[in-house]
């Protein structure tokens, strides 16, 4: 039965109210049967690790060397928080030192317990909300490190180490193609390197901090990839968003030998900016079924008719299709398949990472510094890349190098034959 307002009867939100009570009565009910069994199985291996040292309780044993002494509390590392285990001791009888229990060592693992709340974290969970979503206490047994700082500074520590290892990670396969964009966070830009393999395998291969999208940032990055072992002469080409100053480290770090593909969403959007709204649609579709087009000589007509026609009327959107045509249409040069110009031709892949980054620091509501923000977008890289597929078109991908390699040799012969007649030209 519902009232006026469609809204359950008082009575009714009244059971829904203790039916949700009882389910969640239900619920730490079971959990806490499973801490305790935890703590029992804890409890178990401690007591057989104890009896192989020392032996059985109360039995005489000749030559022992090992025996029980008094007892005391360790804190083991059980359901996303510390617990005291109390237990009894080691003592060695020659010398009177104490002696180890290899068990505890392992159940005191602090590594465990950080990965528990690293992950939590990632899920979306706050430092103040931690220990709400961890098992519920037991009473009497004591508990910690899931206060709101204890969680922040576990967190703190395990993705630092996770970021230095991941930044100063070996780069031994070989990436014929890049992609790089940048994210913005507050007052740092982040500048994010994703590689594709000959497989089509994508892989992060590095993320670098700054205030803006500069050259000596972006030259950085590069730098870094290279000393980490990126080959340059085995990058074959760059897709970018059209940054200025990507493209001159690009440049600088890789010689004017690379080929570089604009992305063809960002220069349809720069143009479109430039538009009252409605031409936008029509301009969109236009430059969309030009780079469609399977083959150069068209898209490259039908772009050039366009911005002949909005030369008239939309000269600032003319010279915005205009800079950087030619880039735009560099899949086409390559004379690569349809399937792969979706994939390379433009930065989705590297906007979805970028969206996926987004979607687990969306609940940081303060960055302190750049620090904080390279180890929440290390952290997001590392979880995004659990969902990494092979791009569409990868079957592609070994023509497209020989293309690329026959598109070279091409350029580097009529750029002999040039320099060959300006020598004769000249004498």
């Amino acid at each position: 039965m519902k009232g006026k307002k469609g809204r359950p009867k008082k009575q009714e939100r009244i059971s829904i109210v203790e039916e949700k009570s009882v389910q969640e009565e239900v619920r730490d009910s079971l959990l806490e049967q499973v801490i305790l069994m935890g703590i029992e199985c804890y409890t178990e291996l401690i007591t057989d690790e104890i009896t192989q040292i020392c032996g059985e309780r109360y039995k005489h044993m000749t030559g022992r060397e090992f025996t029980r002494w008094s007892k005391t509390e360790t804190s083991v590392v059980l359901g996303g928080k510390k617990i005291s285990l109390s237990h009894p001791r080691i003592r060695n009888i020659k010398d009177n030192s104490e002696k180890e229990i290899s068990t505890l060592s392992s159940l005191k693992d602090q590594e465990i317990l950080s990965k528990r709340q690293v992950e939590q974290m990632i899920l979306g969970v706050s430092t103040r909300k931690c220990k709400r979503s961890l098992e519920a206490d037991i009473p009497g047994i004591k508990t910690k490190s899931h206060s709101k700082s204890s969680v922040s500074r576990n967190f703190i520590a395990m993705t630092q180490a996770r970021l230095e290892a991941w930044r100063n990670e070996p780069i031994e396969k070989i990436y014929p193609f890049l992609m790089i964009d940048g994210t913005v966070f507050q007052d740092t830009t982040v500048l994010v390197a994703l590689g594709f393999d000959e497989n089509g395998k994508k892989k992060t291969l590095g993320a670098w901090e700054g205030s803006t999208e500069n050259t000596r940032s972006c030259t950085d990055l590069l730098n870094n990839l290279i000393e980490r072992g990126l080959n340059p002469e085995t990058v074959k080409m760059a897709t970018i968003d059209g940054s200025k100053a990507l493209r001159k480290a690009l440049k600088d770090v890789f010689g004017t030998d690379l080929l570089v593909q604009r992305c063809q969403v960002h220069k349809k959007k720069n143009v479109a900016d430039y538009l009252p709204k409605e031409k936008r649609e029509t301009i969109t579709r236009a430059m969309s079924e030009a780079y469609n087009a399977e083959k150069y000589d068209v898209a490259k007509r039908l772009l050039n008719n366009l911005i002949n026609k909005l030369n008239k009327d939309y000269s600032q959107a003319a010279r915005s299709l205009e800079e950087g045509l030619e880039e735009t249409l560099t899949l086409h040069k390559l004379k690569a398949h349809m399937e792969i110009r979706k994939s390379l031709g433009t930065t989705n892949p590297i906007e979805s990472l970028n969206s996926g980054i987004k979607n687990i620091t969306r609940r940081v509501k303060r960055w302190r510094n750049s620090n904080m923000v390279i180890r929440w977008v290390g952290t997001a890289i590392m979880e995004s890349e659990k969902n990494f597929r092979k791009i569409n078109g990868y079957r592609h991908i070994d023509a497209l190098i020989k293309n690329i390699e026959s598109y070279n040799e091409h350029k580097n012969n009529n750029y002999q034959e040039k320099v060959l007649d300006k020598k004769i030209g000249a004498a």
